[in-house]
């Protein structure tokens, strides 16, 4: 059982990939085929007494059928001739039943590839909820978008490719049963020369094997270069540089125009030979069946009519394997990401957090990407329920590595960081982070309506609306909204390009309140804010200290003046902290970041 399954893996690893996702499904698919091809085939073998009936017979012995005159014996011997009527009625009953059978077999293969392609889709999108922060911050992003856009596509296609590509070897090697119980020695003959001929592409599916791992490569790079197109697109535009980005993207668009030429162009060569060549295959064998070994021209014939359903079906095998091979880099492709997904999966706890009591507590603390390069050392920080901290320092002194450890989206590397007491690491991570509200500098606008993006999705129950009500008057947009036309149903457009920054972040802040939070991260949410916006947002943000645990990282110290806790960070480490006007009087280096930014007190 182990070296079958070894042999299975090393030989027919594609085989393996798809049957993890569909299991009996494809057994079934492989199933109907089989009934399909027995059945056509077996109306095909009537075909024969037809030919005999021709000569002027009243009745078909079946001789000519070989081993296949069971079929005309056992009709005779249950009391029926074959006449000319029966034979009829035999060859439509038999094309009646396969029309049926086929139609079960193209209706269950539409449902099993949309059910892979739902499954695939399904895995990866859960793996991906699961990806784990750190993972994510060191991932290429054109690479995530490619795999779960256009590589998905892809792997869908190889495997109605490889479906297919097996549904036709199965009727191939029916119909060839059927010529070898008539005529074993034409079976062989032909068996041979389509060998032969077969392996003359052998050297095209390697290059578009080559070709299609190439183009995923081009595919990969392509969606990377997109995304910063578009994110970076009023950058490009101001600067004159959007040109040049362009000619980049076009130098990328050219390299998958010219991959996926080449393996058309492979795919036109197989198309335009593989049929004159195996006719040719046939007449040679005609005339070797004929003139060397004096077979008969009808038997030859009814052989012929076969050969020819097989050697159709193995031209449309040859399509669908080369077809399979110009998708087949899709599947490397997505299994390495989804093996990338499991391995970086984020550690879970069990225990379900249901609100924030007391507490957050953090002893000893340190964290690093790795061991020998700690970006936070020796964290000791204690935050009491409903008190306003803020962390300031110069940019990489590590604010938002900690803001990123208490929100639970790294995990710490030694020490210990408890929510009321109960370690970080028991917590359901999800459950703790309901909890949690999230303003950055960028707000996260989401191309839809106002109501959808502050309740998220939510239903337009008469609670959830009088929540929309309460955020979005706690936000201070009430006004602004109920200005508009279409009131909370406007349309926000792409990120939110309808707004302004003052906008956006309000519309941010009414999110985290529907949410009904414990505690509020604010990521330098004002600093890209004009003055009187600012002053604006930081007055409503006021307004939540002792509502809420409030957990700030900021440069522009005018906004933190009023907090209960400032932490002055340097180099990875809290080097001093206390309310603003103790900072001011006891630490010089805050001192001097007060002046630079002319504060007054």
């Amino acid at each position: 059982m182990f070296l079958f399954r070894n042999l299975l893996k090393k030989y027919f690893s594609s085989f393996v990939y798809f049957y993890r996702f569909l299991r009996y499904r494809i057994l079934i698919v492989l199933s109907l085929s089989v009934a399909v091809g027995t059945l056509d085939a077996f109306g095909l073998t009537m075909f024969l007494p037809l030919l005999e009936l021709a000569d002027g017979s009243n009745t078909a012995s079946g001789k000519g059928l070989g081993h296949l005159s069971f079929i005309v014996n056992g009709l005779n011997a249950i009391g029926i001739e074959i006449t000319l009527i029966v034979a009829l009625l035999i060859l439509l009953i038999f094309f009646s039943l396969k029309g049926l059978m086929q139609y079960f077999s193209l209706s269950y293969n539409a449902v099993v590839s949309q059910y892979f392609i739902s499954t695939l889709r399904l895995r990866l999108t859960n793996l991906f909820t699961h990806y784990s922060f750190k993972a994510f911050v060191s991932s290429d992003m054109g690479h995530i978008q490619n795999a779960f856009t256009n590589e998905v596509s892809r792997v869908n296609t190889a495997y109605k490719a490889y479906s297919d590509g097996i549904q036709q070897l199965i009727m191939t090697f029916i119909y060839m049963l059927f010529v070898v119980l008539i005529d074993w020695k034409f079976a062989i003959l032909v068996m041979i020369g389509g060998l032969i001929a077969n392996l003359a592409y052998s050297s095209i599916y390697k290059k578009t094997k080559k070709e299609s791992a190439l183009l995923t490569k081009h595919n990969t790079g392509f969606h990377k270069a997109i995304i910063q197109y578009i994110h970076n697109f009023k950058y490009l535009k101001a600067t004159g540089f959007l040109s040049n980005y362009s000619q980049k993207l076009q130098d990328s668009i050219k390299r998958i125009e010219s991959t996926n030429k080449r393996i058309e162009i492979l795919n036109a060569v197989i198309s335009s030979t593989r049929e004159p060549m195996m006719i040719a295959v046939v007449v040679l064998v005609i005339i070797l069946q004929i003139y060397i070994f004096n077979g008969k021209l009808s038997t030859i014939l009814m052989s012929l009519l076969l050969f020819y359903r097989a050697l159709n079906q193995l031209m449309n095998f040859q399509k669908s394997y080369n077809s399979f091979l110009a998708n087949s880099g899709s599947i490397d492709n997505i299994i390495g990401f989804e093996n990338s997904l499991v391995l970086s999966t984020e550690k879970d706890g069990a225990v379900e957090f249901d609100t924030f009591q007391e507490e957050i507590q953090l002893d000893k603390v340190n964290f690093g990407y790795n061991q020998n390069d700690l970006i936070l050392k020796n964290i000791n920080l204690h935050i009491l329920k409903n008190k306003s901290i803020a962390f300031v320092g110069e940019s990489g002194s590590g604010k938002t590595t900690l803001v990123n450890l208490i929100s639970g989206l790294l995990p710490i590397t030694s020490g210990n960081l408890s929510i009321d007491k109960q370690n970080i690491n028991n917590l359901k991570k999800e459950t703790y982070q309901k909890r949690i509200g999230y303003i950055a500098q960028e707000p996260v606008v989401f191309n839809d309506t106002i109501f959808n993006n502050i309740t998220f999705w939510a239903e337009p129950t008469n609670n959830n609306l009088k929540r929309f009500q309460k955020a979005i008057e706690q936000a201070a947009i009430k006004e602004f909204i109920d200005n508009l036309d279409k009131k909370e149903l406007t349309l926000l457009g792409n990120n939110g390009i309808n707004l302004s920054g003052g906008q956006k972040q309000r519309i941010s802040i009414a999110r985290e309140l529907y949410k009904e939070i414990d505690i509020l991260f604010l990521d330098e949410a004002t600093s890209a804010l004009d003055s009187e916006t600012e002053k604006e947002i930081q007055y409503n943000i006021d307004k939540l200290k002792g509502k809420y645990t409030i957990i700030i990282i900021a440069h522009r110290l005018s906004t933190v003046k009023n907090v209960d806790t400032l932490y002055l960070m340097d180099k990875g480490a809290i080097i001093d902290n206390g309310t603003f006007d103790e900072l001011l009087e006891k630490s010089n280096r805050f001192k001097r970041m007060v002046e630079l930014q002319d504060i007054i007190n």
